[in-house]
Formats: C-alpha cells, sequence, structure tokens
C-alpha cells in the first residue's frame, strides 16, 4: 500500500467530488473512486507487470489486496446510501473495466506512438474522473446542464492529473513533452469549465483545484 500511495498518487477524484459537496458524503464518494481507480488501474490491470507495485507484491496479493480496495470502496458508498451516486459509480466502472480490458493488447510504452499514447491514458481516465465530478454535483444538488459541465470538468482534470503523472515518471523524451502539452491543454479545458461553475454557483473551490493542477504542471515542464 504504501508503494501505491507514494510518489505523485494525491486523492484526485476525491479532491474533485469534494470540491462539489464538502460533506462526509462527498469525500466518502470520491475516495471510494480513489480505491477503485487504485484496485482496476493500478493493481488488476496490471498483475502481469515486471514492475511497480504488481511486481513487489505478487501475482496473488495483487488481485487480493485490488480485491479488498474495491470491497472498501463499496463500503464507502453503501454509507453515503444515494442511488443515484451508486448508479453513476458502477457506470464509471463497468466502462472503466471494459477500456483497461481493450486496452491489454496494446502495448504499454509510448515511444513510438506518442500520440496514441496520449489519447489511450486521457481515455481509461476518463469514466472514474467525470464520475467524480457527477457524483459531486450530484450531492451538491447541481441542476442540468450544470452538472454535465461538473462531468466535463472532473474527465479533463483527472485526465490532466493522470497525464502529469506519467510524465514526471519519465526523462526528457518526445512521449513526455506530448504528455505534459495534453495535461496542459486538458488542464485549460477543466479550468474554463471551473469559471464556468463558479460563475453560476458561487463555488470557487473546484477553479481553485484547477489552478493547483495547472502550477504542477507547469512546474514539471521545469524539471528535468
Amino acid at each position: 500500500m504504501r508503494l501505491l500511495l507514494s510518489g505523485q498518487q494525491i486523492p484526485i477524484r476525491a479532491l474533485v467530488t469534494s470540491s462539489f459537496h464538502s460533506g462526509q458524503a462527498g469525500i466518502d464518494a470520491g475516495t471510494a473512486l480513489d480505491l477503485i481507480h487504485l484496485s482496476l488501474q493500478q493493481l488488476h490491470a496490471h498483475v502481469d507487470a515486471a514492475s511497480g507495485p504488481s511486481a513487489h507484491l505478487g501475482n496473488a496479493a495483487t488481485v487480493l489486496a485490488g480485491d479488498y480496495l474495491t470491497t472498501g470502496a463499496f463500503r464507502l458508498l453503501v454509507r453515503c446510501a444515494d442511488l443515484q451516486v451508486l448508479a453513476l459509480i458502477s457506470h464509471a466502472v463497468n466502462r472503466a473495466a471494459e477500456l483497461e480490458a481493450a486496452n491489454l493488447s496494446l502495448a504499454r510504452d509510448g515511444v513510438d506512438d506518442p500520440t496514441q499514447w496520449v489519447r489511450t491514458r486521457q481515455r481509461l481516465a476518463a469514466p472514474l474522473g467525470g464520475a467524480a465530478g457527477a457524483t459531486g454535483a450530484a450531492l451538491a444538488g447541481y441542476p442540468e446542464p450544470l452538472a454535465g459541465v461538473a462531468r466535463r470538468y472532473g474527465e479533463t482534470l483527472v485526465a490532466s492529473h493522470v497525464l502529469l503523472q506519467e510524465a514526471n515518471a519519465m526523462e526528457r523524451c518526445e512521449a513526455r513533452t506530448a504528455l505534459l502539452c495534453a495535461a496542459r491543454d486538458l488542464c485549460r479545458q477543466a479550468t474554463q469549465e471551473a469559471r464556468t461553475l463558479a460563475t453560476a454557483t458561487g463555488n470557487g473551490r473546484p477553479l481553485e483545484l484547477a489552478e493547483r493542477i495547472a502550477a504542477s504542471i507547469e512546474a514539471g515542464g521545469s524539471e528535468k
């Protein structure tokens, strides 16, 4: 677990959800999404990896750890006692699992085709990121179309952070540059969505979070 939570792993999905609803339900739902991300996208999708947490744990322990995190996530969701939240997150988990399964046959190395790798990482991050924004909006009682804006904000900001994490783990190369450029573009989109939400609702927390990620991207671009 220390391996999973070390380095640049911050609870970005929980931060997105609680930026809309800072009560216990928002914290629980967002935390559940981060646990599901760790379980599905950091453990289960990389059972046979030659490096990283899965390699250190071994296949059997990796599966068990992933199952433990998933169980904990759904304990938190049950505590929310909100059927709309359960529906949003269960749909997102199904979609994320489908995308991960489709991606298993693709090489992880993005050096040969950085553009394709960026698109793949962004696509994999979208379901849980969108669910973080949509869940926070649902708990906060946002009407449509603001709920749709919150979903897009979650998709773009979480994808931006994921790409930044990928870039920070690399030395300077074409793939790293592509990741940082895509992360910057996505963060700008998220910032625009956050400004729309702030104007409509008076809630400036999503904008503060987007600005924090933007600062991290600029710092990442100046390192190495």
